[in-house]
């Protein structure tokens, strides 16, 4: 029989607290909804095995440590074997280096961590006998590739609206919304939803989970219930919710509200459609992958260096330093990526080492973890090899890392290619998907 525990904290910084999530600092000066972590517990046959979801960018390599130093301080013996995830909002509390966060940053972390600790304990003693249901929908109106070829035959991201010179998309992706429901006592008691979106439509100084919490509520409305939802968020380093093609403005809490309750409502359908998963024993397999990091030329690293002497009187620009604004040219956002790719030669590890995880429940059900941002044909390269029912594939899990763009993808350009610190080298998408598929077997 599986038994499934269940558990919720809030996890919302105080003010002070800087927003991750663009080049320029936001310190939090308000609250549009809380964040929260969600904790799921699952037990068959004496093997555990569990879930943590953070609203948040995603959690430093320090905060996933202090995360499973907790966890079996607390008595969780199982605390390497949990797949912890984030899910990407640009509207929650830094999570990195502490010797670089301020004295609300710092305590923000640390709340998260206890936090964490504290709904997975609980999420261990509240468990039940549970069964699995699932649905799934080809259809993801809110998504779309955010790279773009252009005529002069270089990809960009996120290009202006309604630019005359976009050719179109730089491939295609999966639209598929996927959706495991969690039912105890005669009742929904939890859902588990995984669809391709980069989760930044808010922007601004006042926190918010963005559409996933929006999602959740919702749900919650539609159902007239409290469950937690779990966005575990799908390979989504080149998608996001901006529409080219429209002269409107994508990045408000508005929009936010609007992505929600189309994703809410989707799932909500799905409901109707949902079939058992047959559970076998919980299986979890853990390993390392080794990802190169990306080698600066002397002709890059050059042409950097005298873009910011040629640039250094130019005026700063205000508001948000964001992907759009290396787009258009800014030069405050240029000049920025522009030491980034000087600090890559200078500062920059040969490697990054991150860890993997796969926790399936028989053959019919798996779950997959991929850090940092990976491109969405990484999942659908796993996906292929898979010979699972249903594979959930899990990115900004279990290691900290940055983008994993599809090889090819260097040679066009984009922001996503761009060097910065311990970015990846081109090879790395093939060297994670290896890793993965191997780890499924």
């Amino acid at each position: 029989m599986l038994n499934i525990g269940l558990a919720t904290e809030i996890i919302t910084p105080p003010f002070g607290a800087g927003l991750i999530g663009y080049i320029n600092f936001r310190p939090a000066s308000g609250v549009y909804d809380d964040l929260k972590v969600h904790a799921m517990a699952m037990e068959k046959d004496g093997k555990y095995t569990g879930f943590l979801v953070f609203d948040l960018l995603h959690l430093g390599e320090y905060m996933f440590q202090g995360i499973r130093m907790g966890l079996r301080a607390a008595g969780i013996g199982f605390a390497d074997d949990i797949i912890i995830s984030a899910t990407h909002t640009h509207t929650g509390h830094q999570s990195r280096n502490p010797s670089k966060l301020n004295d609300a940053e710092n305590y923000a972390c640390q709340e998260t961590i206890d936090a964490a600790v504290r709904a997975m304990k609980r999420a261990v003693m509240s468990m039940a006998p549970a069964e699995l249901f699932y649905a799934e929908k080809d259809e993801n109106p809110c998504a779309f590739v955010r790279r773009y070829f252009m005529k002069n035959g270089k990809v960009v991201t996120n290009p202006t609206r309604c630019n005359p010179d976009i050719v179109g998309p730089e491939t295609d992706f999966d639209r598929h919304i996927r959706v495991l429901c969690v039912k105890q006592y005669g009742r929904i008691s939890a859902l588990m939803v995984n669809l391709a979106n980069h989760c930044d439509t808010v922007g601004g100084t006042l926190v918010s989970a963005d559409w996933p919490g929006r999602m959740e509520a919702e749900i919650q409305y539609a159902l007239k219930q409290d469950i937690p939802v779990f966005q575990l968020t799908d390979a989504s380093g080149n998608i996001n919710h901006f529409d080219v093609h429209q002269k409107i403005d994508q990045t408000n809490y508005g929009e936010a509200v609007r992505i929600g309750r189309i994703y809410g409502g989707i799932v909500v359908g799905l409901l109707d459609q949902l079939e058992p998963v047959k559970v076998g024993a919980i299986e979890v397999a853990n390993t390392k992958v080794v990802i190169p990091n990306r080698k600066v030329t002397d002709a890059e690293y050059n042409e950097a260096k005298q873009y910011l002497e040629d640039t250094k009187d130019a005026p700063k620009s205000g508001g948000d330093l964001t992907s759009e604004g290396l787009a258009n040219g800014d030069v405050t956002v240029c000049r920025c990526f522009a030491q980034m790719l000087i600090d890559c030669r200078d500062k920059s590890l040969p490697s990054r080492t991150c860890k993997l995880t796969r926790v399936s429940l028989g053959k019919e059900l798996v779950f997959v973890s991929l850090p940092g941002e990976p491109f969405n044909g990484i999942a659908e390269a796993i996906r292929k090899a898979s010979h699972y029912k249903h594979t959930f594939v899990i990115e900004l899990a279990q290691s900290e890392s940055v983008y994993v763009p599809m090889r090819d993808c260097f040679a066009r350009g984009g922001y996503e290619t761009t060097a910065r610190p311990n970015t990846v080298a081109p090879e790395a998408s093939d060297v994670l998907i290896a890793a993965a598929v191997g780890n499924l077997q």
